[in-house]
């Protein structure tokens, strides 16, 4: 695996616990004395009535010293988001397998787990709905369809030179953090209670707790010091799970923790949404798109949890890099008997981009074109307006285009793949190039806030609290450096503290790529803050200190503060850099003086509105934009694949940490090649999901990794329309590159019969690719 950087970076400020095993995640941590175990009782039925509930025979068994339902519920029985449908216990009515119907508390694991498969539920069984498909013929939707529109879409298609139709499926993907949904709950002596959760939105479980026990949220303290692993599955699920263990430390009086096992956190947690897209998209003979059509649907589950947000970012990026004159986009979501699906990298653009580019490569097999030429003769270009009309602020595909293909000689690896398939029967290798431009900003506009907190001590050390998580994508790294950079201290004097409510409250979830955006800035404003007072003392005490050695210097300007700067550890005068004071020395006179050495820092994202009534307004603080070329290999008699090459061009601006950026962008990569080509979730007509565990849900292993090149560069350039220090956030729109190895397998395939259209399924399992050559072969 090939990996340009341009610079060196600080290295991530967990990679040695991480690496080496020594950090701790919630249940590594000492177990408090009198700890209690909480084990959920699942439904079986993906609808049912409950009849009864028999606990007697569990709670005979020694250990077990509580069970409890809905009725034990102190206050509110509601963890939901949108709105108020989502029961912490169901009190007459299941919707989905593996919904906690209610919980075992034993002395230990090993008892609380044996014996909650001795209580007894008693249901009558109801018609589930399970597809997108039955939903819609069913009106089972949580809200009206949405549409976002501009120009005279049927008058456009009416006049192209051709019009496609086509529909096409999305499908589940699981998240596989390596930490489970994970709690530990402890009582406090002061009626409070904390709470360890594995979430992304520490603020959102202190509410739900709250409203479920009925206290106050001054008294639920939520802690997080690290997540293993998020992905979106820990943004809204927490607040279900951090709820039940709370409810049975509160009850019990006594501390709780509560872990699902792999097959359980499968079984029971929402999953990426599934999508159902129908479309029209007319073009020109020279495959200019003069317009688009497109219905989506959205698999949500049971509950609504984060289905409407995901929807509406999926509507937000169905254009992807493209621009389009006219255009319609209606989506629905659905209601289902599923789990309640949820966020996940991406947060729905990954599905809307994903049918647009299956759509652009209709286009261009009706032209007998490259597709890569379709794509490139559509391309955004700087400040068009997108169809919900933001404008494309330094929309740069065509330099990128032109850039990455001139690096890796398109033209020559088209045409020594064509050859390769000339020449061997049974193997066969496909390209892709696959665009992405991705909005920066969450959504819901009053969410775009961050707080921080940053306090230096007397010998010259920072500690920082912010209300982001970390969650190995090195939040915390790049905090730190903020710090470093403005105080001109080496990152050892820097200690980033746990999430915390107490300390840091209100926060959005770290989610949608703003973690860094919205924490970096908050913290940029704490240290500027802090500086603005520093600074004052610093020239006071360099003039004192002989520091300008003899010249002259206005007795107005001794206090002119922009003359200071910070490096190394020590504080200079750069109109006389010789002589210095050391950091702590500064911190210790401020002290002295009674200055203050801390600051709350806040930051809100400027020039956000959405309009979501009239499909109008600014969304997005900025766009990322990149593109990746993939080259794969197909085996035509078993179906399966092989990843060539991967090499992208990643436009972020200015990079924070090109090491955690690159290593970030590349994970990101291999789980959109995951999730479409063999990230295959099904489910049988009881709504039971069948690849529940790691040996039937397959995942992307390291020896899936590209065999001749795995190369990510990172574009820097200067942007108006970006965050701290002129940087673009970097999370999630690298996925949209793993969709590539989908459309280069299908080039693959199309090699076979180039004459006849490709039907593959997504993902591009082995079993859908012999299908879809099969179909091509008959």
């Amino acid at each position: 695996m090939t990996i340009t950087t341009q610079a060196k970076s600080p290295v991530h400020i967990s990679g040695v616990p991480l690496v080496t095993g020594s950090a701790k995640f919630i249940c590594d941590e000492t177990k408090p004395q009198g700890m209690v175990y909480v084990k959920p009782i699942f439904s079986k039925f993906a609808h049912a009535r409950i009849l009864n509930i028999d606990a007697s025979e569990a709670l005979a068994i020694p250990g077990v010293i509580a069970f409890f339902s809905a009725k034990d519920i102190p206050g509110e029985n509601q963890v939901g988001h949108a709105f108020p449908d989502t029961p912490l216990l169901p009190e007459e009515e299941v919707m989905y397998v593996g919904q906690v119907v209610a919980l075992l508390v034993a002395t230990d694991l090993k008892t609380a787990t044996f014996a909650a498969k001795l209580v007894k539920v008693e249901y009558a069984e109801l018609p589930p709905i399970l597809t997108i498909e039955d939903a819609i013929k069913a009106k089972s939707f949580y809200v009206p369809e949405r549409v976002v529109a501009r120009g005279d879409v049927d008058k456009a298609l009416a006049a192209a030179d051709f019009v496609v139709e086509s529909e096409i499926n999305t499908g589940f993907q699981e998240h596989i953090y390596l930490e489970t949904q994970s709690c530990r709950a402890i009582p406090g002596d002061d009626h409070n209670i904390t709470i360890f959760s594995s979430s992304q939105g520490p603020t959102q479980v202190q509410e739900k707790v709250a409203k479920v026990l009925g206290i106050n949220a001054k008294d639920v303290i939520v802690d997080v010091k690290r997540v293993g692993g998020g992905f979106g599955g820990k943004e809204s699920a927490p607040e279900l799970w951090s709820s039940l263990t709370a409810l049975a430390a509160f009850l019990t009086k006594r501390p709780a923790e509560l872990r699902l096992t792999r097959h359980e956190d499968i079984v029971a947690t929402g999953k990426r949404h599934p999508f159902y897209g129908k479309y029209k998209i007319g073009f020109n003979k020279d495959g200019k798109i003069v317009a688009y059509d497109l219905f989506m649907a959205s698999n949500g589950g049971a509950f609504t949890d984060l289905s409407i947000p995901i929807l509406e970012r999926a509507i937000y990026h169905a254009d992807n890099a493209y621009y389009l004159p006219n255009v319609r986009i209606t989506a629905v979501p659905c209601k289902t008997n599923l789990t309640p699906n949820t966020a996940f990298r991406g947060f729905g653009a990954p599905q809307g981009i994903f049918i647009i580019e299956h759509a652009m490569d209709k286009v261009a097999h009706k032209l007998k074109i490259d597709p890569v030429v379709v794509r490139e003769i559509n391309l955004y270009q700087p400040d068009q307006l997108t169809p919900f009309s933001q404008p494309v602020w330094e929309a740069n595909h065509p330099t990128l285009f032109t850039k990455l293909k001139e690096k890796i000689r398109y033209q020559d690896l088209l045409n020594a793949t064509n050859e390769f398939n000339k020449n061997n029967k049974f193997v066969k290798r496909g390209l892709s190039v696959m665009p992405v431009k991705f909005g920066i900003s969450f959504s819901q506009t009053t969410m775009n806030q961050g707080s921080a907190l940053v306090w230096i001590y007397t010998d010259g050390t920072v500690i920082v609290s912010h209300g982001g998580v970390e969650m190995g994508q090195g939040l915390n790294t790049k905090v730190a450096q903020i710090v470093a950079k403005e105080f001109g201290l080496d990152m050892s004097h820097i200690r980033v503290e746990s999430t915390n409510t107490s300390r840091i409250g209100n926060t959005p979830p770290t989610a949608a790529s703003t973690g860094t955006d919205l924490n970096c800035s908050a913290t940029y404003n704490a240290v500027m803050q802090i500086k603005e007072k520093l600074n004052v003392m610093a020239t006071e005490l360099l003039v004192s200190k002989n520091a300008f050695n003899g010249l002259t210097v206005p007795a107005a300007s001794a206090f002119d503060t922009p003359y200071i700067f910070y490096q190394d550890n020590y504080v200079y005068d750069w109109r006389n850099p010789a002589v210095k004071i050391s950091f702590a020395e500064l911190v210790t006179a401020a002290h002295l003086r009674r200055i203050c050495l801390g600051a709350h820092g806040f930051y809100k994202t400027p020039g956000l509105y959405n309009d979501r009534q009239h499909g109008r307004g600014h969304p997005f603080h900025y766009f990322v934009f990149g593109v990746a070329v993939t080259q794969v290999e197909v085996d035509v008699l078993t179906g399966g694949n092989r990843l060539l090459k991967v090499s992208a061009l990643h436009d972020i601006a200015h990079s924070l940490n090109q090491g955690i950026d690159i290593n970030q962008a590349a994970g990101a990569i291999f789980q959109g090649y995951g999730y479409s080509t063999m990230e295959e979730e099904i489910f049988d007509i009881k709504g039971r999901y069948l690849a529940d565990t790691l040996s039937t849900y397959k995942i992307p292993t390291f020896r899936d990794l590209p065999e001749d090149l795995f190369e990510i560069e990172i574009f820097e350039r200067q942007c108006q329309h970006s965050s701290v220090y002129g940087s673009k956030a970097l999370g999630e729109p690298p996925l949209i590159y793993g969709l590539g190895a989908w459309f280069a397998i299908k080039h693959a395939i199309s090699s076979l019969n180039p004459n006849t259209e490709v039907m593959l399924a997504m993902p591009a399992t082995p079993e859908a690719v012999l299908n879809s050559i099969n179909k091509l072969l008959i």
